[in-house]
């Protein structure tokens, strides 16, 4: 049995290392994706072939006075280094993914993530789409684009809401049947799924931004109270750090907005730095719904192997 200490030092080390990156492989995995995306956005804007690809696209009027980089109209991928900082989203989704699929089987497991892998896959799939719709709007800036990616940005702002509502409505209903728990789980994902849907289409124009920034909101309000909730001991350090990640995309946000330290040739642009502190805070509000105790009362569980 371990004593004190060697508790601590455990409980360090998984906060430090966690489980779910394992072995050099998956990390040569992860940066062998990063290199070829970014040698694909050089290539791409190399090829004399694909000059003025998007040029018969109407372009998104508000680009210039949206983000610090150059816009370079007549490349193939208008804004590299925003592009490229996307990729965040797509290692943290390989991550996701890769993991809900060996613990889609998994016995003997209490934590909200592995008992109930639905959370796990959609999480994952989310990530990825995030990781296309910003990288289509930020190599064409069109308006078509710009839809995509305001879509994405909702369907990844309501994942931690919806979360946070279907735990804590079972949390204190903890004597529903299983069939009960599994509609209920069918109603929680179809309204995620409408609301996408309502965000997407509904939203007037111009109005994005305010919808989005209300619906972080909703998740730093519901993050707070998830805290400082006596039963959700185990992920606050992870749910901390997805709050403070937040918080500093915000002030990056700010910064690209309204051109503070500008440079618009540089490879630091402030909106790939709120890419990066949003990717961050993705993967650990993911460590922090995988660390969180399975109350026995979320409804889809995967099959086990016989």
């Amino acid at each position: 049995m371990l004593n004190s200490a060697g508790k601590y030092d455990l409980k360090r080390k998984l906060r430090l290392i966690p489980d779910i990156i394992s072995g050099w492989k998956m990390i040569a995995v992860l940066l062998s994706v990063t290199v070829i995306f970014g040698l694909l956005i050089w290539w791409l804007n190399q090829n004399p072939e694909l000059q003025g690809v998007w040029n018969s696209f109407v372009v998104d009027k508000k680009v210039p006075a949206s983000f610090c980089e150059q816009v370079h109209l007549n490349n193939p991928v208008r804004q590299p280094v925003n592009t490229f900082s996307n990729i965040i989203y797509l290692v943290i989704a390989i991550v996701v993914l890769k993991t809900s699929w060996e613990e889609r089987f998994k016995r003997n497991s209490h934590d909200l993530v592995t008992v109930n892998t639905v959370y796990g896959f959609l999480f994952g799939l989310i990530l990825l789409y995030v990781f296309f719709a910003s990288s289509f709007y930020h190599t064409s800036l069109i308006n078509i684009a710009h839809k995509l990616d305001y879509s994405a940005v909702f369907a990844f702002s309501l994942f931690p809401i919806i979360f946070f509502l279907h735990r804590r409505y079972l949390n204190h209903n903890s004597k529903l049947l299983s069939s009960q728990k599994r509609k209920l789980t069918i109603l929680f994902f179809s309204t995620y799924l409408l609301a996408n849907l309502l965000l997407a289409f509904l939203i007037p124009r111009g109005k994005e931004s305010l919808a989005a920034l209300i619906l972080i909101q909703i998740f730093l309000g519901l993050a707070f109270f998830a805290a400082i909730d006596k039963s959700g001991k185990q992920g606050r350090f992870y749910l901390a750090l997805s709050i403070v990640s937040v918080l500093i995309a915000f002030i990056w946000f700010e910064i690209d907005k309204y051109k503070i330290l500008c440079n618009p040739n540089s490879y630091f642009q402030p909106h790939s730095l709120w890419n990066l502190f949003i990717g961050i805070s993705a993967y650990n509000f993911y460590l922090y719904i995988r660390s969180e105790p399975d109350s026995g009362t979320i409804g889809i569980k995967m099959k086990q192997k016989e």
